[in-house]
């Protein structure tokens, strides 16, 4: 066959096969276009992100111009399909970026710029207990030392650790307090406190150094009622089940966790289920499920009522009314609105006759919480909690599960097995599906891993689902009239079995696994293929397998850096031939635990904290090993001085003069002065023997949470 022929028909062959692969994707398209609302909070979610990737602030007023415009084009285009797609997708890209700027813009209050001392008028907003017995609040603060009104903080974060001290919610108190701005990251790109209380409204954090006095009492008339009945519920929970049990019990119903020793935390994240601890969907479906069907069956006791009105809808409203009331009680914080959004949804539809748990009810609930609170998408609770819905739900309708749970069903005393059977592998279902949508936003965010995860949850939930949470529900009930002691009891008792899984699973070889940190992008890779395979129904699908594998791939790229230097250049650690990360002190504690962690690392910092290759003395250390540069960190000007001439690296953690400074003969030379800036930095040596620097402050960008000290 001539060439010229064969490559005729290699082309043909290959233009068909195009033709073929572009009508099979027209015909996926077209048969899940009726999920294409479930993309809209996707769409959203990306425009919010794309304002918080920015380096800057952007002004308002080009998203308030565009966003009519979009909304205009997507009316013109309706009849379209490919135009209105495309103006839908700018829409909601509008939308999600206009609601993060408009909410940046409502939540702006003032910031204390520096560590000050003084006395401090505030009004007590929440009280909780920690496990030493201190007090940490949420102050709104009336006067701070000599700052005017327009300087103080609208809300401040204490702790009060001096023994007698009396918080009441809705007092009004005085004291003397130290108070400093929200924390920086301890590395560049790390978790900015300071980004959170931004939108959290709180200007800065402390604590007291004089025991509090209440100048006026509680006025029973606002929300510090809430407050004060969540304390007396966590106060009366922990008095009767006691221990660690009862700071466990009264986090389950007030959220308050600050009670629960670290190492009970420690171990009930390596049983991959300290899930349970965050009041959230789990939570809201037990409870207001247990009203929903307490109040069901109760009325069906009655036939007569039961055939002649709508049951199920009184109870869906019982249950809603029941909902809030946890919301309420709860603290409302972010997962739990979260969870109550997504469960009103669901009762609301069966008020209205509809299905009550569908990926539409789901996404429409994400749709309102990201267009609310735009910057909880961010965080790892709303990441987690909605992949593991979108997971759980996805799973579960799928065809070959909806033929298996529709299958008829054995009754009576022998269909006993077979149910205990389906709860168990049903726990076990949820338990893989939920664990494997969570386990990449887990490694990214918190860089460990629970293997036995499946085995915590299987042992646990049971407990969790049967004892646990009914009871806190009957207690609740039966609290107003001093009954609630022996459903106390049981609770105490099923938390109690919930501690002793969490420290047998933690104690399994390799139950706590840590992992370095993952770049944003193998982050995003995975969560978009996960969506892919989720929202659609049809074979196509399945392409979200790859950049969920391409995601996993790069997973271990991001660079790690050579040299770290803490905000307070109280801390540095310096990269090993080895590979590992050797600290010059073991404190501060959290930024070296956080340095550690972020790298994978599951040494405490005492131990990283002796390496030969780093000799320390009272003048400063200095790290020698063959082939690599000579860092020298320095704590004094002589050492300055003396290290100039032998280093290749200087960090000083005093001020260097400019005298001394020109003179260096080292390559690079960074000081206190650089440190106080710039925040925490990172060195990271290039294969051209260059050296890069990364700043906190460089990271952050020019946003409104940032402060950028050499202006002030």
């Amino acid at each position: 066959m001539p060439k010229r022929l064969s490559l005729k028909i290699r082309a043909r062959a290959a233009f068909e096969a195009a033709g073929l692969g572009a009508a099979w994707l027209r015909a996926s398209f077209t048969a899940d276009s009726d999920r294409l609302f479930l993309w809209s909070p996707v769409l959203v979610a990306a425009g919010v992100g794309t304002y918080f990737s920015l380096g800057f602030e952007p002004q308002p007023w080009p998203a308030a111009v565009l966003l009519p415009l979009a909304l205009a084009a997507l009316w013109l285009s309706r009849n379209h399909p490919v135009k209105a797609l495309c103006a839908g997708i700018g829409f909601f890209l509008l939308l999600g970026f206009g609601a993060a700027v408009l909410r940046a813009q409502m939540v702006a209050a003032p910031v204390l710029a520096r560590p000050m001392s003084g006395p401090l008028v505030a009004k007590v907003v929440a009280v909780e207990s920690t496990e030493s017995g201190s007090l940490s609040a949420i102050l709104e603060p009336r006067s701070f030392a000599r700052l005017t009104a327009s300087e103080t903080p609208a809300k401040v974060r204490i702790s009060v650790r001096l023994r007698g001290a009396v918080l009441r919610p809705g007092a009004v108190v005085t004291l003397r307090a130290r108070l400093m701005p929200p924390p920086e990251p301890v590395q560049p790109g790390g978790f900015d406190y300071a980004r959170q209380a931004w939108f959290d409204g709180m200007g800065a954090v402390g604590f007291a150094y004089t025991l509090p006095e209440e100048l006026s009492p509680p006025s029973g008339r606002d929300r510090a009622v809430l407050a004060d009945l969540r304390m007396r519920i966590g106060e009366r929970i922990r008095s009767v089940v006691g221990g660690t049990s009862g700071a466990v019990a009264a986090a389950l119903i007030n959220g308050e966790r600050a009670s629960i020793p670290d190492d009970v935390s420690e171990d009930l994240r390596a049983a991959g289920i300290f899930h349970v601890l965050s009041i959230s969907g789990l939570h809201m479906v037990l409870f207001a499920g247990s009203v929903f069907w307490v109040v069901r069956a109760a009325l069906a006791l009655w036939p007569s009522m039961a055939l002649r009105y709508p049951i199920k809808k009184w109870a869906a409203a019982a249950a809603l009314f029941g909902a809030t009331f946890y919301l309420l009680i709860s603290g409302a914080a972010i997962a739990t609105q979260r969870a109550w959004i997504m469960i009103s949804l669901m009762f609301l539809a069966i008020l209205l006759d509809r299905p009550a748990l569908t990926m539409r009810n789901v996404m429409l609930a994400a749709l309102v919480i990201l267009l609310w609170r735009p910057d909880s998408l961010i965080g790892a609770s709303f990441q987690m909690s909605f992949a593991a819905v979108i997971a759980l739900i996805a799973f579960y309708e799928s065809s070959w599960m909806r033929s298996w749970t529709s299958r008829p069903r054995a009754t009576g005393l022998g269909a006993l097995p077979a149910l205990a059977g389906s709860y168990v592998l049903g726990i076990a279902l949820t338990s893989i599906v939920a664990g494997a949508a969570t386990g990449a936003i887990a490694a990214y965010h918190f860089n460990r891993i629970a293997l036995y995860g499946l085995a915590g949850n299987m042992a646990a939930m049971p407990l969790v689902g049967i004892v646990v949470m009914p009871m806190a529900l009957l207690s609740l009930l039966l609290m107003p009239f001093g009954l609630d002691g022996p459903a106390l009891w049981a609770m105490g008792k099923g938390v109690e079995g919930m501690l002793l899984v969490a420290h047998e699973v933690a104690s399994w070889n390799g139950a706590d696994r840590l992992v370095p940190e993952a770049p944003l992008g193998a982050l995003l890779l995975v969560v978009l293929g996960s969506l892919w395979l989720a929202l659609w129904r049809e074979k196509w699908r399945f392409a979200g397998i790859v950049p969920m594998v391409a995601g996993l791939a790069l997973w271990g790229a991001a660079s790690r850096p050579d040299v770290l230097i803490d905000r307070d250049a109280a801390l540095f650690a310096v990269r090993t031939a080895n590979g590992s990360l050797a600290l010059t002190s073991s404190r501060p504690a959290y930024a070296a635990e956080q340095w550690l962690r972020h790298d994978g690392d599951g040494r405490r910092p005492r131990e990283a904290s002796k390496s030969e290759a780093l000799a320390c003395d009272r003048h400063g250390c200095i790290y020698k090993e063959e082939g690599r540069p000579v860092i020298a960190f320095a704590g004094t000007l002589d050492a300055v001085v003396e290290d100039c001439a032998k280093a290749d690296i200087v960090i000083a953690k005093i001020s260097v003069p400019y005298r001394i400074r020109r003179e260096c003969d080292a390559r690079l030379l960074l000081d206190y002065f650089s440190f106080w800036r710039n925040g925490a930095t990172a060195l990271t040596f290039t294969e051209s023997g260059g050296i890069d620097v990364t700043t906190s402050l460089a990271a952050r960008g020019n946003r409104p949470w940032v402060q950028r000290r050499g202006d002030q």
